[in-house]
């Protein structure tokens, strides 16, 4: 029987960090869309905190993740969470001299030092826990992630009306302290210590890791679906709220409930990916079986879903749709981990989050555009077939490079022998 992650010390420390930090994170956005909008009572102002929240990430994660690779991925996240200390105080500072531009610069900068965080968090999982177990370890923190979401959703808008927006957003700026202590304690040295590397050029490691990508098969396949997942989720957003807004008429009410359920669809889905994976190892099988089908299903699930006019339907629908959602992101990551080397591994987790931006920087705005002139009745339909249309290629794409890249070895094999 193999022990517990949490028998591990040091993921113990990093998950209760992480724990503290998560739920100040999801409580910080329900705060923040209020504070912002009394200052600006408009929805460009709650749309002008999102734009602030993801551009920092698209253009940080190809610049930074060099330096996720090169540095302490302890000391970069430590060094991450006491800047965001500062800037989520910053947050506090614009809203008490009721000043939004300046509230967006720290939300920005906040994020900008999340393009950091996140990839060294990452990076540094396999060596805390090793390769075997890194599957393990990203289900634990989906599920981390999606309770903190279904319960902070759930009770954001009551902990802020009941202690106040600026309380909580203390308790999210004071959180990242307490993650950074606990990191501190964390016991960790890089993989290959007594591995002096030459100094390369900034511009040639960033060419490095697009090139390294380039060249492994799995990592362009999760890359291009991830891109066509996130131009689709950037449209669920907008649709997500109409819907039910318009054609359910289920109110504000509603859409919180409508998260706290795709919420509890991500905790099942971590749960059923985390037991499936004990008994099955992590190979290029798990997309064929897991990744490429679950995500057909997860288009699927949204063209029906978003044609039910039942509130109860609609909510199961949502449920079980969002539970193979979940198991696409869990893949996604562990993707990212196992399929590339430890020296490149920032910068691959780096400019997949980049990637990830850069398909909701496409999406938001275009959909934005077009949603009036696109019946809601129908958005459902079309996530369908982009989801459907662009996994197909990935399948098809994914076992011809498999196939060849197995011949290429048989034939060198033969040579060789």
């Amino acid at each position: 029987m193999k022990s517990s992650l949490f028998a591990n010390r040091n993921f113990t420390l990093l998950y209760l960090g992480q724990l503290v930090s998560l739920f100040g994170d999801w409580f910080k956005t329900i705060a923040l869309i209020g504070v912002t909008y009394n200052l600006y009572p408009h929805a460009s102002a709650v749309g002008g905190m999102f734009i602030a929240s993801v551009l920092p990430v698209l253009f940080g994660g190809i610049i930074l993740g060099p330096f996720v690779d090169r540095w302490n991925k302890k000391k970069i996240m430590i060094t991450a969470d006491v800047l965001r200390f500062v800037f989520s105080a910053g947050v506090i500072l614009g809203a008490w001299m009721q000043n939004i531009w300046l509230v967006y610069l720290f939300i920005s900068l906040s994020a900008l030092v999340s393009a950091m965080f996140a990839p060294a968090r990452a990076v540094m999982m396999p060596e805390l826990v090793g390769k075997e177990k890194i599957v393990q370890a990203t289900s634990s923190f989906a599920l981390l992630n999606s309770v903190a979401m279904a319960v902070a959703t759930a009770l954001g808008g009551f902990v802020a009306d009941w202690i106040g927006p600026y309380s909580v957003l203390w308790y999210d700026a004071v959180s990242y302290l307490f993650s950074a202590v606990c990191i501190l304690f964390i016991r960790y040295s890089t993989a290959n210590p007594t591995e002096v590397k030459a100094r390369v050029p900034y511009l040639q490691q960033v060419k490095e890791g697009i090139v390294y990508v380039k060249n492994r098969p799995q990592l362009v396949a999760v890359y291009n679906l991830q891109f066509w997942r996130d131009f689709c989720l950037g449209y669920v957003y907008i649709l997500f709220s109409l819907y039910i807004l318009n054609e359910l008429q289920a109110g504000n009410t509603g859409i919180g409930i409508g998260y706290s359920i795709t919420a509890i669809a991500y905790i099942i889905g971590a749960f059923f990916i985390k037991r499936y994976f004990k008994k099955q190892p992590f190979d290029d099988s798990a997309f064929f079986k897991i990744y490429f089908p679950f995500n057909i299903l997860y288009g699927i699930g949204l063209g029906v879903t978003f044609s039910i006019h039942n509130w109860p339907l609609f909510l199961a629908l949502l449920l079980l749709t969002n539970i193979f959602q979940s198991g696409v992101n869990i893949v996604t990551e562990t993707s990212l981990l196992t399929f590339s080397d430890t020296s490149i591994r920032g910068r691959v987790y780096a400019s997949w989050m980049s990637m990830s931006r850069l398909a909701y920087g496409i999406s938001l705005p275009l959909f934005s555009a077009i949603s009036d002139l696109l019946p809601i009745s129908q958005g459902g339909k079309l996530l369908t077939v982009i989801l459907a249309v662009s996994t197909l290629a990935l399948i098809f794409y994914l076992k011809s490079r498999l196939s060849r890249l197995q011949a290429e070895t048989s034939a060198d094999i033969s040579i060789g022998g």
